[in-house]
């Protein structure tokens, strides 16, 4: 960044240790400040870390940082970066001139860290000014969005980014994502040879060549232990070690009805009627015996 952050302590207390007047900042302002930050901290807990300048120095409590290990999200598992480090710096208490900045460590190829700081740098500055939802600072709104865009940022340099077809955390084949190219600006060591092309391919293939390993490994403990259990079940003990009990015929037979019983009891047949037609005498018609048609 072109503003130097200097020396900076952990904020464990108000921002303004000294009276409001001599630092010349709004109150409300400071305030807002303060209650972001500590939002921030709570949420977020270890992976946030706040600091300031030393007491004293020119402008003090400013230059105000407070940094996010942004872990990856769910969104990105496909990348193999578990983070991404992002530093808010706040040079003064005049929100609406907006005299902030963004830091990202050199740990990406070539510039990829600079236009990481200018894409969120840019969207921080365009929140500033809008508030919303009691946010002053938007510090947990900026990074809420980087967290939101992580791959987004990783691939800000296309040149920079490779692919090849690994694993995810259950074994199936993916394409994951890594990053090639230059070694980071102002992370040269005059010392080191430079990384070539054929150097980078064989560090690639021996980090696959490691994630299959370790994946393989996962595999095989996780078939040994359904094995496991398939021999407990066969000798009858389930896993909390209780043996399973042998059912009697009787019950068996309960389990494992015919259709015809399962569908309940048959009605009782309906007897012979006990008087039948009488013809009287004289009387040669058939109306009323059994198999004649009725008139």
């Amino acid at each position: 960044s072109s503003n130097p952050v200097g020396v900076c302590h952990s904020i464990g207390r108000p921002i303004c240790a000294r009276p409001q007047a001599e630092v010349g900042w709004p109150r409300p302002t400071m305030e807002a400040l303060q209650a972001e930050l500590k939002g921030a901290k709570e949420k977020w807990g270890k992976e946030i870390e706040l600091s300031k300048a030393e007491k004293g120095a020119p402008g003090f409590p400013f230059p105000v940082c407070c940094t996010r290990y942004t872990p990856q999200p769910e969104s990105a598992m496909a990348w193999d970066c578990e983070e991404l480090p992002i530093r808010l710096v706040i040079y003064d208490g005049d929100v609406a001139a907006k005299n902030v900045s963004v830091e990202v460590p050199p740990i990406f190829p070539g510039e990829l860290s600079g236009e990481i700081e200018k894409a969120v740098e840019k969207e921080w500055k365009k929140l500033l000014g809008k508030k919303k939802d009691g946010e002053t600072w938007m510090i947990l709104k900026i990074f809420d969005w980087v967290e939101a865009k992580f791959g987004d940022l990783l691939r800000l340099i296309p040149a920079y980014v490779d692919s090849y077809v690994g694993c995810d955390a259950l074994g199936a084949s993916m394409r994951r994502y890594c990053f090639t190219g230059p070694a980071p600006d102002g992370g040269e060591d005059e010392d080191d040879e430079a990384i070539d092309e054929e150097e980078q391919e064989r560090r690639l293939q021996e980090y696959a060549a490691r994630e299959a390993a370790r994946l393989e490994a996962e595999i095989e403990a996780k078939f040994a232990a359904d094995e496991e259990k398939r021999k407990l079940a066969e000798q009858g003990i389930h896993e909390d070690g209780e043996k399973t009990r042998q059912l009697s015929k009787k019950e068996l037979a309960e389990q494992n009805l015919s259709r015809k019983e399962r569908s309940g009891q048959r009605w009782r047949k309906t007897g012979s009627k006990a008087h039948k037609p009488v013809r009287e005498d004289g009387d040669k018609s058939l109306k009323g015996l059994p198999g004649q048609k009725k008139k």
